[in-house]
């Protein structure tokens, strides 16, 4: 799961700045049907003071967080689930058979309309590809979406591991287990996160971003099956 996502729709708050509404202009949306981007929105977030906003409008490490994950073997036999939970505690359930495009800009036109319309469907058959619910924080997403034997969660605050020792120690006694990866661009994990996991590790001295960091659990993962 990637925790804390900086996935969002521009608040209300500042919706009203020339930042917003020139950038929804040029995509042809309006200001509350754009995704946050520091990017585009870096002043207006710092300048307001949005709560948070270390943590907001990077909706491209989550299109690289999902490519890496949905582009692994695991993903296609149907052995890994991959969830967003976003700090605006929203749920993204993905199905399996949902192919993410790599252009980033087709990404940002997808999730603006998973925001507007709550689910994307298949065409083909009207099965759901990628679903959004309201309201779920982490520890309910965890408890009552997911569900696994063991959380465990990645932070340079971790305990310091290798990789393949987390991994190995974990799984050999939990059928269903869950990482937890951070989707912000700084910053640790909120205590609401942090309470939920059954443990943390840092797997590396630096902090790597996100997309690494999954590429590499999943690696791991792979060995084993």
């Amino acid at each position: 799961m990637i925790a804390e996502a900086g996935l969002e729709l521009v608040p209300s708050s500042i919706q009203d700045h020339p930042s917003v509404k020139n950038y929804a202009k040029k995509i042809g949306r309006r200001p509350d049907e754009v995704l946050l981007q520091t990017s585009y929105h870096y002043r207006v977030m710092t300048e307001r003071k949005l709560p948070f906003w270390w943590k907001r409008g990077r909706p491209d490490m989550i299109h690289f967080s999902l490519l890496t994950a949905l582009s692994t073997p695991l993903f296609m036999e149907r052995k890994l689930n991959v969830y967003v939970s976003t700090l605006q505690d929203k749920l993204i359930l993905i199905d399996h058979n949902l192919r993410l495009p790599k252009s980033y800009f087709r990404f940002e036109g997808v999730i603006m309309n998973l925001f507007k319309d709550k689910v994307i469907r298949d065409p083909s058959n009207k099965t759901n590809l990628i679903e959004l619910k309201d309201n779920i924080t982490f520890e309910e997403a965890i408890h009552e979406v997911v569900r696994p034997d063991k959380t465990i969660g990645f932070s340079i605050n971790g305990s310091p591991s290798s990789l393949n020792e987390v991994i190995t120690e974990n799984v050999k006694d939990a059928k269903n287990y869950c990482f937890v990866v951070g989707g912000f661009q700084r910053g640790h994990f909120g205590n609401d996160i942090t309470r939920t996991l059954d443990r943390i590790y840092a797997i590396s001295h630096y902090g790597l971003e996100s997309h690494i960091v999954i590429a590499r659990i999943l690696y791991e993962c792979e060995k084993l099956t």
